[in-house]
């Protein structure tokens, strides 16, 4: 009696299979915030694996590995980039971004209120940058809604809008020169101040710096 005999082969590019996988888990966490750093790991990871695989029997998988695993560094990137650009727009004063170095400690003096510099922005911040660029703000008045920061580096929250059930408030920072005069203030006094530069805030708003007492 003649038996049957079963040809099992095995499987020479399963190192193609764990390139796609990998590829695709850092495709897909590439685009999850805060968690997606883990694709800076498994994409190189899925393009070694492909780049090995490819040269093995039965490559399709390999080379979708690499391409997911190129897709997903691409994307990587693209969000390093769009971070360094948000970094860069908060970092910089937002009426005076020509490149030029501006001293605005002796700039004249415009006066302003924390909640019209934000309607202003929100109505037309190129309106709003033909009013207030390349000018010191004054301030006079306003209500101190919080404190933050230390005596070297103290700043001060103000409401910057008020909407039906939550108020948006402006971060204004001073320098330690300013730090033991504000720790003598409670929430709800009075300041003036002066500032030289406004930064926006991711969302919305705005928030002041190189600040000083009046």
């Amino acid at each position: 009696m003649a038996t049957a005999s079963t040809d099992v082969r095995p499987d020479r590019n399963s190192l193609g299979k764990a390139s796609f996988i990998v590829g695709l888990t850092a495709l897909i966490m590439s685009f999850v915030p805060i968690i997606g750093f883990v694709s800076w790991l498994l994409a190189p990871l899925a393009i070694i694996f492909g780049l090995i695989a490819v040269f093995r029997p039965s490559k399709s998988l390999a080379i979708a590995g690499i391409i997911t695993g190129v897709i997903a560094l691409f994307i990587c990137f693209s969000w390093i980039n769009a971070t360094k650009s948000v970094g860069e727009a908060m970092s910089s004063d937002t009426f005076n971004k020509t490149g030029e170095a501006v001293d605005l400690s002796t700039a004249p003096i415009i006066e302003a209120t924390v909640k019209g510099v934000w309607k202003d922005i929100e109505d037309n911040k190129i309106a709003a940058g033909e009013k207030y660029g390349k000018h010191r703000l004054q301030f006079a008045d306003e209500t101190i809604d919080d404190f933050a920061g230390t005596t070297e580096a103290p700043s001060i929250s103000v409401i910057g809008k008020n909407e039906e059930y939550l108020s948006h408030l402006v971060n204004v920072s001073f320098s330690q020169a300013d730090g033991k005069k504000l720790s003598t203030y409670k929430k709800g006094a009075k300041v003036s101040f002066i500032c030289q530069t406004i930064k926006e805030n991711i969302g919305d708003g705005y928030s002041l710096s190189n600040c000083a007492l009046k």
